[in-house]
């Protein structure tokens, strides 16, 4: 009788793995499931394939932020954060998830400078003792490097974010067919 047992088990292991072969299969080759990204690719391949793309894209950034407190020859506040950021190349348009004149309801204008590309946007208000006069952010499409940067009435430039970004992408089970 443990031959008997033992051979049933067997069998029914080996029945077993054959029908969940058999539905992977299936599965697979009527594109159920994926392995890779888009189009057979990794996500690190469809991502290289499309760094320099001019699709419109949303990515999530990881910043440090060198906030002034009271004025600008203060110490800054230095913390971590993670924000958003879009590009629109048919508008020539961006924005970020910033506290100044650039945000995502106020896009600042883009131009692309190589892999690079140049947000900006006019600006008059006052904030740590000076007079804003524009805010722009330089998002670099080959390495994901993002910074913003502040001008000052007079000239003066101040970077208040800088940090690295990856691009925002659909779920692996999400088809865009």
């Amino acid at each position: 009788m443990n031959n008997k047992t033992l051979a049933t088990a067997l069998l029914t292991t080996l029945a077993s793995l054959l029908v969940f072969m058999v539905l992977g299969w299936l599965s697979y080759t009527n594109g159920w499931i994926q392995f890779g990204g888009v189009d057979g690719l990794t996500p690190e391949q469809a991502l290289d394939k499309k760094e320099l793309s001019t699709e419109n894209a949303n990515f999530v950034c990881e910043v440090i932020v060198s906030m002034p407190r009271g004025d600008l020859l203060a110490a800054p506040e230095v913390y971590s954060d993670v924000v958003v950021v879009g590009l629109n190349y048919v508008q020539k348009s961006g924005w970020y998830q910033g506290q100044f004149s650039i945000s995502e309801s106020r896009k600042g204008s883009m131009v692309l400078q190589g892999s690079k590309a140049v947000v900006s946007r006019p600006a008059m208000f006052e904030r740590f003792g000076e007079m804003i006069i524009g805010e722009e952010f330089t998002f670099d499409r080959s390495d994901g490097a993002f910074v913003q940067t502040l001008t000052f009435k007079g000239g003066k430039r101040r970077h208040i974010l800088k940090g690295t970004c990856a691009k925002m992408s659909a779920a692996p089970f999400y088809s865009h067919k």
